[in-house]
């Protein structure tokens, strides 16, 4: 999925972002931290401890006292939470909870450690309490991925999913895992060491305390304090060095000193407005700033959503229709991508974020909801679709057979269930094996990256590229890891406008090794990669980090993957249930 785009859905935000990076603002006042040594207290901790500097940085800040600290004692859920947000600067004493649901383990103001489980909620770095998660559990003993997790989240250590795989250095974890790249990142930045992990297992106070020190020494720089929340940053990008710095300064000073309405001046949203700005002025669709509660993100890829099932973006002033999802609502109403939307019932759009529109859009199953739309451009008549959300439930690899054995293998998305539904596609074809496969990637908005190689495997020999990502600093092969189980059936792919993403790096890396060809219509021509980083405020920025190139380094995004044969599929053959690039992919194949 286009990581810059929005599902129109109702479903719950996953507890658990990719990562919170940390960023400089305005500032009020500027502490540069330095380490300070102190003497441990604790009659249990001898020197020769491995953990006993984190133990005494803890100790140090006022976070443990004591006697006695316990090192090898469990370290209970609820301490883990006291003592992370303590050290990264929350103080409970002015907090005052904005979440309304409470676990029915921790009453609020009651139990002592309320204050830290609720403030976690509200970031986002654990569930809201629900009938699915109704405690906390405080007193239970915390595991080593969940302490990680934890820590990096609020702390704004990045999780990047895409690594080099050749240098992850756990022995008892899957490459492929899905929590590799948290260990892998763990590793990289020295807060555990090569080896066996034992992810599972639970966390020591001891190994807590190094896990919450490490960690954050781990990003060392300036830390800055603005109306009482503490941001942090790179040093070598210190804003306060910019000449421009004392402008801004000045210009903060000016409107909260003489502004006619400075009362009523709400300084957080002046902030944002700032945040807001910078994000702008990069000049990248792609790229985006929330404040608080509007965060309209939301993980498509886990099989089922509510809403009218469609993909948008921000271009230039307006909204469009990147893809509808297959056998969607939006699907069937007739929403085709690039179609621009101009009212969601009776609201005009223009100018508004994508995420204003998809608040607009969304809404519970079996209500309606009625989108103007442009098509083809300025100066047509405008046209109106209403539509009744539902819940789409996507399977995301479906398989068919004509009656010349020829295997049609629609890919809606790369999602969770992909790589899975896909191996029992294989399975068929390998018992009775096709003539030729024909795989229809239209509409299809992308998604996992992991899944799109997994994919790539059944046709690309192992260890050949299948994409690099390409980094300001540097560049990551994406290499084939599979069986080539496929290869030398011969291969037609189908995209159109609305194939995005992940759909256009599995069908360029066919292309250029010359196993497939490409029939429709050019591509979207999403190839950036996106980081998403949550704020402890519960505000997100969405920053571009990186660019997919095919094998052959063609550039994906803007330009998309040219079809070797061009067919359109027009409204009339949309009207008449004609598919003259289905018919067109057939003919290629009886070439072949």
């Amino acid at each position: 999925m286009p990581r810059g785009a929005y599902y129109l859905q109702n479903c719950a935000l996953p507890s658990y972002s990719d990562a919170m990076k940390k960023i400089l603002s305005l500032c009020i006042i500027i502490f540069l931290i330095f380490p300070t040594p102190a003497a441990a207290k604790f009659s249990d901790v001898k020197g020769d401890n491995p953990y006993a500097s984190d133990i005494t940085k803890l100790e140090s800040n006022g976070i443990i006292i004591g006697d006695t600290f316990g090192p090898d004692e469990l370290v209970k859920r609820g301490e883990f939470a006291s003592w992370l947000l303590k050290y990264s600067g929350f103080n409970q004493e002015y907090y005052e909870t904005k979440t309304k649901r409470r676990f029915g383990d921790v009453k609020l103001n009651a139990h002592p450690l309320s204050a830290y489980v609720y403030r976690l909620v509200e970031i986002g770095a654990v569930k809201e309490p629900s009938s699915k998660y109704p405690s906390f559990k405080p007193d239970d003993p915390i595991s080593f991925k969940e302490a990680l997790e934890l820590t990096f989240f609020v702390q704004g250590v990045p999780v990047p999913k895409i690594f080099d795989t050749t240098q992850f250095n756990a022995l008892d974890i899957n490459v492929k895992s899905k929590i590799a790249p948290l260990i892998h990142t763990a590793m990289v930045r020295g807060v555990i060491p090569a080896g066996i992990v034992k992810p599972y297992k639970k966390t020591t106070r001891a190994e807590a305390a190094h896990i919450i020190v490490a960690s954050k020494s781990s990003t060392p720089g300036l830390t800055v304090t603005i109306l009482g929340t503490q941001i942090g940053g790179s040093a070598s990008n210190d804003i306060t060095q910019n000449p421009r710095f004392d402008t801004l300064s000045q210009a903060w000073n000016r409107i909260l000193g003489n502004y006619l309405r400075r009362d009523d001046i709400q300084k957080e949203q002046l902030i944002y407005g700032a945040i807001t700005g910078m994000v702008k002025e990069l000049g990248d669709k792609h790229s985006s700033f929330e404040r608080p509660g509007d965060n309209a993100v939301v993980d498509s890829l886990s099989g089922q959503v509510e809403g009218i099932g469609a993909v948008i973006q921000e271009k230039d002033d307006f909204v469009i229709i990147v893809t509808p999802i297959v056998g969607s609502p939006a699907e069937k109403a007739g929403l085709l991508p690039k179609d621009v939307i101009l009212k969601v019932n009776d609201v005009e759009v223009k100018g508004k974020k994508a995420t204003e529109v998809a608040n607009l859009i969304k809404g519970k199953k079996g209500t309606q909801v009625t989108l103007t739309i442009q098509r083809g451009g300025t100066g047509t008549t405008p046209l109106t679709f209403t539509i009744t959300r539902d819940v789409v439930k996507i399977i995301s690899a479906d398989l068919k057979r004509t009656n010349d054995n020829v295997a049609t293998i629609q890919l809606v998305n790369f999602g969770e269930k992909t790589s899975k539904e896909f191996l029992e596609v294989v399975k068929q074809l390998q018992t009775s094996k096709p003539r030729g496969i024909i795989l229809d990637l239209r509409n299809n908005p992308g998604g996992y990256l992991d899944t799109a190689i997994d994919i790539a495997g059944y046709f690309i020999k192992s260890e050949q590229n299948v994409s690099i990502v390409k980094y300001h600093d540097r560049e990551e092969e994406q290499k084939s890891h599979g069986k080539t189980e496929l290869a030398g059936i011969p291969l037609v792919i189908i995209v159109n406008n609305g194939s995005a993403s992940a759909s256009e790096i599995l069908a360029g890396a066919l292309q250029d090794y010359g196993l497939a060809k490409i029939v429709g219509e050019q591509s979207y021509g999403k190839g950036t990669v996106q980081e998403l980083s949550n704020f402890n405020d519960g505000s997100t920025i969405k920053l571009t980090v990186a660019e997919w190139l095919t094998p052959n380094r063609r550039s994906i995004e803007k330009n998309g993957i040219t079809p070797d044969v061009v067919v359109k599929l027009t409204d009339e053959d949309r009207k008449a249930g004609r598919d003259p690039q289905m018919e067109r992919a057939l003919l290629e194949l009886q070439l072949r």
